[in-house]
């Protein structure tokens, strides 16, 4: 072959099965750079669930101020799971703070009714509900006489009425858990929209 002989490399012809594999690849890659660029140039800028920033706390996220909240002690079995559900909602499993800015005190109250349900062979009810009913203050410990807020959480859970004494005890004691821990996730909630409702007015 002489140097005046054209080149004689095989290229996809335009309309052929490689040359359409040829574009495919080509769009992936320049795919695949872009999501890079992207990826690259966000870097940092993701904020983890509950990061909005709290006024007041020098620029904290609703995240830390909720780390700031002691929850108060609670008697009973069941004020005491509210306390511990409480406590883990609010710090992530971190435990209760001392000596932070914010208590929290809560009052339980819990009750076990019959539905209407009744079994028509023993007259007994088919389904029992049992209910958890929270109220609570949030203080300020700058100022504890006065509280900064309040509100009201409940949580609910049915169980099907069972005839030995001790598998009804145990789904009553179940069902108050579960029911406990609604009730705490409520609150959480409130406290979120308290905190995040101070933000000024744009």
């Amino acid at each position: 072959m002489s140097l005046s002989d054209p080149m004689t490399i095989a290229r996809p012809e335009a309309g052929s099965r490689q040359g359409r594999f040829a574009r495919l690849n080509a769009r992936r890659l320049l795919g695949l750079a872009v999501v890079g660029l992207l990826a690259a140039s966000t870097a940092g800028c993701f904020q983890p669930m509950y990061a909005q920033t709290v006024p007041g706390t020098d620029g904290g996220t609703l995240a830390q101020t909720f780390d700031d909240i002691e929850v108060v002690f609670v008697q009973g079995r069941v004020g005491n799971e509210v306390r511990n559900d409480l406590i883990f909602g609010l710090t992530g499993g971190a435990g209760n703070p001392v000596g932070v800015p914010y208590k929290l005190v809560v009052n339980v109250k819990e009750a076990t009714s019959s539905s209407a349900v009744v079994n028509s062979v023993t007259g007994l009810p088919e389904v029992e509900i049992v209910r958890v009913d929270v109220g609570w203050q949030l203080f300020d410990n700058a100022n504890p006489k006065v509280p900064l807020t309040t509100g009201n959480g409940f949580g609910t859970a049915s169980l099907d009425s069972g005839y030995q004494r001790f598998a009804r005890a145990r789904a009553i004691r179940d069902a108050q858990n579960r029911s406990a821990t609604m009730a705490a996730e409520m609150i959480r909630g409130q406290l979120a929209s308290y905190f995040l409702s101070r933000a000024p007015k744009s």
